[in-house]
């Protein structure tokens, strides 16, 4: 299965170069090109039913455009197999850790005391989480706030979500990955998390 429309050739992946200059709408174009590709093999590569989809493309689609902005990607064709590897990554991880131990959006904003018997770790947690939800808050944008809070927090779906916000479900992807990028900002400044997705 291609991970992207169309066939590569270092005409069709241009904003790559455009991407490593900070051209915004070039990860726009990345996001719109590799969406369909990145979530089929995201969800070939997890377990029936798996609940983190939407998670684990977001941190693929993060990882690879951390990659693409420091200029790490220099050869256009070979965005494809990166690409991949990163999804094998991602997924293997999850699946490797149940908690990653860093602070993500849902990682740190719900917290399952069924799992944690330890009362030191139990307190621990819920401190964290007390403390997300307060750095949630302090997002500049509102529509940050509502976006991470109903997307993560009550797990609406995509649909619903951008039904709520108005949000074009063609640039939802776009959207969410700039508001978990300032939430991610937050999380770093506090010292939550050295690597926080």
């Amino acid at each position: 299965m291609s991970v992207a429309e169309g066939r590569p050739s270092g005409q069709a992946y241009e904003f790559v170069r455009r991407i490593a200059f900070g051209d915004t709408g070039a990860e726009s174009e990345f996001v719109r090109r590799f969406d369909r590709g990145i979530r089929a093999l995201v969800r070939r590569h997890c377990r029936p039913g798996e609940a983190a989809i939407e998670d684990l493309v977001q941190d693929v689609f993060v990882r690879v455009l951390e990659r693409l902005r420091a200029g790490a990607i220099r050869e256009a064709e070979a965005l494809p197999a990166y690409i991949q590897t990163t999804i094998v990554h991602v997924t293997a991880a999850f699946y490797r850790k149940p908690s990653t131990g860093t602070a993500s959006v849902r990682d740190g904003l719900e917290s399952n005391p069924a799992h944690e018997p330890d009362p030191a770790a139990t307190a621990a947690a819920e401190q964290l989480s007390r403390r997300l939800r307060s750095l949630l808050d302090e997002l500049p944008v509102e529509r940050d706030r509502k976006l991470l809070a109903l997307f993560y927090l009550e797990e609406q779906d995509k649909d619903a979500v951008c039904r709520t916000l108005g949000i074009d479900a063609a640039h939802f992807h776009r959207v969410v990955f700039r508001a978990r990028e300032r939430f991610r900002v937050l999380v770093r400044r506090d010292g939550l998390a050295g690597d926080a997705p």
